[in-house]
């Protein structure tokens, strides 16, 4: 019983959990004690030396900050009102001071003794107002009084302790405390070698020269600190410039004490102690001695040779110290900066932490030696349960209760655990052998549709060859007919119907190769395609080739080279096969190179020979290269690339060269060429013995083309007065096609073989609608299309588009072009014909509004110079309303337009009757239809009915003018005939004017001086200003339209003014008046102040209520429109 419970194994394990404890515990704490301990202490350094390092770069930073501060201050100053005003050379106080006496040296002796040294500004000695120095001396007094609170305020607001003012010559013409360098020259006093002096001459020599290229240059020079009187100062100096010109120097003295006081350590507990030192080896602040400087003397060495670092060394006194220093460069000098604090105290709290560390260590032992003796005997006793569960459990009893599962500590945890494990393991089992079952459902659907697959595969390919087959009856039977018919079997045919049959062979041929490299292609798949390999003589079947490849060249500018040496050793091959690879390879380099040269060579190589075919064609593209050997693909399959063919040559060609025994590959560079090489075995001697017993064998045979170059007549006669239309088209048959249906729909047609034909015939024939083919090599119907479109738009040149693409994109790509339409091939003979002549309608009505447009323009235009005309007109007659003689003019229709006030005295009549006259009221008859373009004579006139015959002159004005004929009556002691020829000369200039805007006969008026010149100048409208064209213009507006609408309405301008409510009109001696109105019709008598807006509206009242359109309504919307605008302007 004793045995069976191993009570002295369990105790075993607990002493075993105890050194595990032990181990696991203690050596982890003490690891981890170890390393906090080593980076506690490293970090209590880290933080002692980034202390130094932050103090040091602070106050170094403080340093620089407050020396430039400094430096602002004084640049400040001397760009100051203040630096200006006393500082300036021909006045203020440099000025002052140079009148303190008769010579300089007296005004210096003058100052030294006016002023009670160190006071400021008491004064120490009185001028007396006799004494010749008396002015000079008051002058400075006042200006010193003026100026130094002020100097005063700025010292106070500064660090600074006194402010010089120097002149050009070094002399101090003025000092806040007139110190003893008060009055001397700094340049050859006694200050000249001072710091004061040695810092003047820098400033002074620096000045001068930088002046010479920049005449604004205001530098500020800064001395070190020397000793001075027992105190450390430094001088700052910079010039006084004014507008480029130099006036004086202003120097200020800077004390130790403000780099003092950023040295200080105003934490008095701490032993760290900061370092200023100068290249001399003295202190720059008053914080520390010469003693502490010369303790640190080999930092401070290190620091001022430009070293930057932090670390520990011994001081002399062979104390270690933790120091960090830098320099501070200064444009005039280097100091040293040192912050140190001993070692000792840097590194207290690191020997105290090691004291904590070690107590500490010796209590978590002797805690961790009592803890892991409990907790050892704590957990083996339920584990040892736990296993003898867990075994039965792995015996495959997965129903086992497990036990202490009712225990909140992890021991019942990990029972829960075990108990839940068995748990998911039993679940896991059952869910495993699910998805086997369904798995193996699985596998048995997808091998049952895969068979299928197969089966349809297999399916497809003999559909595929027994249609093709099938294809072979047909195909021979047009192909045999067509040639049989062309033979003549019967009877002799035109030869316009022998080229289409030759066209319909051509197509039937095309198409049965097409089937053959179909049935090719399925044999080799399938691997039933049968290979008779034999000795072959490569250079024959080269030759032979390159025979039969003569006709697809075309007119192409290329050079064929054979290169194969005739004594190359024979290939074991398929003759047939072989030359029909080559006859591939050299056609595709034939269609894919528009000039050039294609070189056939070969080259034995081993135990094969290999076969080159070279090209200097457009090439492949890179990403085509691995898809080239694919089925029913081309190299670049987009529009402007394709190639006749349905890509199943090179794939064939690839695998009859491998079922050779071969290789076919391809190598190609765009814009520079492509080459095509494949390797054949030479011929065994089994094959060789055969080509010498046999020696022949059935050869290639290529398909015919069509000469697309051949020029037939079509037997259709062409209407000659039908529509132009061009067709654009790589396929002879399409061209042959589209050509006859449209001559027999009655259109002329011409046809292009590609896209620069096509753009040179449509330059050349002007066609009226374009067919275009989008799949052409070389230049795409797209790119073509595009190319029209930037010269002739969609009415010009209407573009229908007959493609084989029939695909959304290709629509829209299309349209995008600048196609009018889109039609896919096949296409609907009849639909073609409704497309076409719905498109030549829409051109041409888009070619009549077009038409109807520039019409309108031209009435416009014609609109606008008549409107001129009267505008100018009424001009002309503005000014011979003052003329001294009696002036008539009519118009067509002998009603009087015009009547001068020396018209209206000589027949006895207002102008306003006269103009509501007509001509032979006043005039003879016989003398209205005189047709002499100056008839000069008597005529009858009519006076108060009394008939009177007067000299006069009829003068004929042009046509067009609006008026017909003026008459010019002589009512004084006779007309001067040169006045009749300068008024001649008036009309004929102002009316060329008007039509043709010649101003060069406006010159030759203007030359004629007088009311001439004036009348010029008015038509031009120079010499006024715009108060007065506005004036002119209601005037003219007013008076042309009360005459429009006395013309239009026959009605009187009182009606007018009645009817619109604008005017008012009087009852004076019983006869209407419109005294207001009138006004408005002449310049002279028009208001100082016009009722703009009256105007206007009575504008828009006549053009309202009369509609006619004649010459003068356009002038007065003209007219209307010019106020409009000069108003607003």
């Amino acid at each position: 019983m004793f045995r069976f419970y191993r009570k002295q194994k369990f105790k075993r394990l607990q002493n075993t959990l105890m050194l595990a404890f032990l181990v696991l515990s203690i050596t982890p704490v003490t690891l981890i004690a170890i390393f906090f301990l080593q980076s506690h202490s490293q970090d209590l350094q880290e933080q002692s030396t980034s202390h130094l390092v932050s103090v040091r770069d602070t106050k170094q930073q403080q340093i620089v900050d407050y020396l430039q501060a400094q430096e602002s201050q004084v640049m400040g100053f001397v760009r100051s009102e203040l630096a200006n005003a006393s500082g300036g050379r021909f006045y203020g106080l440099i000025n002052a001071f140079q009148r303190l006496g008769l010579d300089i040296d007296e005004a210096r002796n003058n100052a030294q003794q006016r002023y009670i040294q160190g006071s400021g500004d008491q004064i120490k000695t009185s001028i007396l107002p006799e004494s010749s120095s008396y002015i000079g001396s008051e002058r400075y007094r006042l200006l010193h009084k003026r100026y130094h609170n002020a100097y005063l305020e700025l010292l106070k607001r500064s660090d600074f302790d006194d402010i010089l003012l120097v002149d050009i010559n070094g002399n101090v013409a003025y000092s806040v405390f007139k110190n003893d360098d008060y009055g001397t020259n700094l340049l050859t006093g006694k200050y000249k070698d001072s710091n004061l002096g040695v810092t003047f001459k820098r400033l002074a020599k620096d000045v001068t020269d930088r002046r010479k290229s920049n005449e604004d240059y205001t530098p500020v020079i800064v001395s070190d600190f020397k000793d001075e009187n027992g105190k450390q100062t430094a001088w700052l100096g910079a010039p006084i410039v004014q507008q480029g010109y130099l006036h004086s120097y202003a120097m200020f003295r800077l004390p130790i004490n403000g780099i003092t006081k950023l040295i200080a350590d105003l934490n008095k507990s701490s032993n760290i102690q900061t370092l200023l030192v100068g290249s001399d080896h003295l202190p720059r602040s008053l914080a520390h001695s010469q003693e502490s400087i010369n303790l640190s003397l080999d930092v401070v060495d290190k620091a001022l040779a430009g070293e930057t670092a932090v670390g520990t060394f011994d001081n002399t006194q062979n104390q270690a110290i933790i120091a960090a220093y830098t320099p501070i460069e200064l444009k005039y000098a280097t100091w040293a900066l040192v912050v140190e604090l001993p070692e000792k105290e840097a590194f207290a709290r690191i020997h105290q932490l090691e004291k904590i560390f070690v107590i500490v260590m010796l209590t978590a032992i002797i805690l961790v030696v009592v803890a892991s003796h409990y907790l050892s005997n704590f957990i083996t006793s339920p584990l040892l349960k736990l296993t003898w569960a867990a075994e039965k459990v792995s015996a495959g009893d997965l129903d086992e209760t497990m036990i202490n599962t009712e225990r909140k500590d992890e021991i019942g945890r990990l029972a829960v655990s075990f108990e839940r494990m068995q748990r998911s393991i039993r679940d896991k089992m059952q869910l495993i052998k699910n998805q086997n079952d369904e798995l193996e459902d699985n596998l048995k659907t997808i091998q049952k549709q895969n068979d299928e697959l197969q089966l349809a595969n297999k399916l497809k390919d003999e559909f595929l060859a027994t249609t093709s087959h099938e294809l072979r009856t047909p195909l021979h039977g047009m192909v045999g007919i067509a040639e049989a018919l062309i033979s003549g079997a019967n009877g002799p045919i035109p030869a316009n119907q022998k080229y289409q049959l030759d066209i319909i062979i051509n197509s039937g041929q095309r198409l049965a190769t097409l089937v053959d490299d179909l049935l090719d292609y399925h044999k080799m798949r399938y691997g039933s395609l049968d290979i008779k390999k034999s000795a072959v003589d490569l250079s024959a079947a080269t030759s032979l080739v390159l025979e039969l490849s003569h006709h697809l060249l075309g007119n192409k500018p290329i050079r064929i080279i054979n290169q194969v040496p005739s004594d190359l050793g024979l290939v074991s091959s398929d003759p047939q096969r072989l030359e029909q690879v080559m006859y591939n390879l050299v056609g595709n380099a034939i269609k894919y190179t528009s000039e050039g040269k294609i070189v056939i060579s070969a080259s034995v190589i081993d135990d094969n020979i290999r076969v080159q075919v070279v090209d200097t064609g457009q090439g492949i593209p890179a990403e085509y290269l691995e898809h080239i050997f694919e089925p029913l693909i081309q190299a670049g399959q987009d529009a402007s690339n394709y190639r006749q063919g349905a890509g199943l040559g090179l794939s064939i060609s690839r695998q009859l060269i491998e079922l050779m025994g071969g290789s076919l590959y391809v190598s190609s560079q765009p814009m520079l060429g492509t080459t095509f090489s494949f390797t054949l075995p030479l011929a065994t001697e089994e094959e060789l013995k055969n080509y010498n017993e046999s020696g022949s064998y059935s050869h290639f045979k290529a398909p015919d083309l069509i000469d697309n170059t051949q020029q037939e007549n079509s037997v259709i006669n062409e209407n000659p007065d039908g529509p132009l239309l061009v067709i654009a088209d790589d396929e002879p048959v399409n061209l042959r096609v589209l050509d006859s249906f449209l001559k027999l729909e009655g259109y002329r047609v011409r046809t292009a073989c590609d896209g620069p034909e096509t753009i040179e015939l449509i330059e050349k024939e002007k066609p009226e609608l374009l067919l275009l083919d989008i799949m052409m090599p070389g230049m795409s119907g797209y790119q073509v299309c595009e190319t029209l479109r930037k010269q002739y738009d969609h009415a010009q040149l209407p573009i229908i588009m007959l493609t084989a693409l029939n695909q959304a994109e290709d629509r829209v790509r299309g349209f995008e072009a600048g196609a009018n339409d889109y039609l896919s091939k096949p296409f609907n003979k009849q639909e073609l014909s409704a497309r076409i002549t719905a498109h030549l309608s829409a051109s041409k009505a888009e070619q009549r509004r077009l038409e109807n447009d520039q019409l309108q323009l031209e009435l416009k235009h014609r609109a606008m110079v008549e409107a001129n005309l009267l505008e100018t007109q009424g001009r002309l007659l503005e000014q011979l309303e003052s003329a001294p003689e009696a002036i008539i003019c009519i118009r067509d229709d002998q009603r009087i337009r015009f009547a001068n006030e020396a018209a209206a005295k000589l027949f006895r009549r207002g102008q306003e009757q006269l103009k509501r006259s007509m001509a032979d009221e006043i005039i003879a008859p016989k003398y209205l239809r005189v047709e002499q373009a100056h008839y000069c004579g008597d005529i009858d006139i009519y006076i108060d009915d009394t008939r009177q015959r007067i000299p006069s002159d009829i003068l004929k004005l042009p046509e067009g003018s609006g008026l017909d004929t003026m008459y010019i009556f002589n009512v004084g002691g006779g007309v001067n005939s040169n006045r009749i020829n300068n008024l001649e000369t008036a009309v004929e200039a102002l009316s060329s004017y008007a039509f043709e805007g010649d101003k060069d006969k406006l010159q030759q008026l203007k030359e004629l001086g007088g009311e001439f010149t004036r009348l010029a100048d008015k038509a031009t409208g120079e010499g006024k200003n715009k108060q007065e064209l506005m004036r002119e213009v209601l005037v003219d507006a007013m008076s042309n339209a009360i005459l429009y609408w006395e013309s239009v309405t026959g009605e009187t301008k009182f009606a007018f003014a009645e009817k619109s409510g604008l005017w008012r009109v009087y009852l004076d001696r019983s006869t209407l008046q419109t005294r207001t109105l009138d006004k408005y019709l002449r310049v002279e008598t028009l208001p100082k102040t016009p009722r703009w807006r009256t105007v206007l509206s009575s504008i828009e009242f006549i053009l309202e209520h009369c509609k006619e359109q004649t010459p003068e309504r356009t002038h007065i919307e003209m007219l209307r429109d010019k106020l409009q605008k000069l108003l607003t302007s």
